[in-house]
C-alpha cells in the first residue's frame, strides 16, 4: 500500500475552501446545504480523508455511503462518540432538507434563500410547529447550529490548526 502524502490534509482543506467560495457563495441571506460552510460536503470530505488515513490498517472503513462509514469510524475509536453523533445527526439533518428541496422544486437543488415567507413555507414543511417560536427561526437556528458544530469538527481535523495535532492516531 502507497504512504498516506503527508499535503493530504492541507490540499483537501484548500480544495474545500474553493469549493466554497466559488460553488457556493453564500452570503447573509443566502445558503448552500451541500457546499456551503458546515454543509455535507464538510462531514463528507471529513470521512473520506479519514478514510484514506486509516483504512489500510482498517478494511471495514472501505464502504461508500457516509453515514456507515462515520458509524465505521466510531466503531475503530477513530471519531469520538461526541463527534461521531453530531456529524451523523448533521448529516442526515441536511440530508433530509435537500431530500425536502428536491421535492418542493422538483429538481435538485442545495441552496436555499433566507426570505422569511420562503423559509417560513420550508420550514413547515420539514414539521416545525408555530409555537414557541416563529417555525422559520426555529428552522434557521437549527440550520446554523448545525452547520456551525460540523465547521468546527471539520477544523479541528482538517483546519491549519490540525497541523499542530496529532489526527494520526
Amino acid at each position: 500500500e502507497k504512504p498516506v502524502p503527508d499535503t493530504l490534509r492541507s490540499e483537501i482543506y484548500r480544495l474545500r475552501g474553493r469549493m466554497e467560495s466559488e460553488i457556493a457563495k453564500e452570503s447573509a441571506d443566502h445558503f448552500n446545504i451541500k457546499t456551503g460552510r458546515g454543509g455535507m460536503v464538510d462531514v463528507e470530505f471529513l470521512a473520506q480523508y479519514l478514510q484514506i488515513l486509516h483504512g489500510g490498517q482498517h478494511p471495514e472503513l472501505r464502504c461508500a455511503n457516509t453515514l456507515d462509514l462515520l458509524d465505521a469510524l466510531e466503531q475503530k475509536g477513530i471519531l469520538s462518540f461526541a463527534d461521531h453523533a453530531e456529524l451523523s445527526t448533521g448529516y442526515a439533518f441536511l440530508r433530509r432538507l435537500e431530500n425536502k428541496l428536491r421535492l418542493v422544486h422538483d429538481q435538485s437543488i442545495s441552496e436555499l434563500s433566507g426570505d422569511r415567507t420562503y423559509l417560513e413555507k420550508l420550514a413547515r414543511r420539514l414539521g416545525y410547529p408555530e409555537r414557541p417560536m416563529r417555525p422559520d427561526q426555529a428552522f434557521l437556528a437549527d440550520y446554523r447550529n448545525t452547520t456551525e458544530k460540523i465547521r468546527a469538527i471539520f477544523e479541528r481535523f482538517l483546519g491549519p490548526e490540525a497541523d499542530t495535532k496529532s489526527s494520526d492516531s
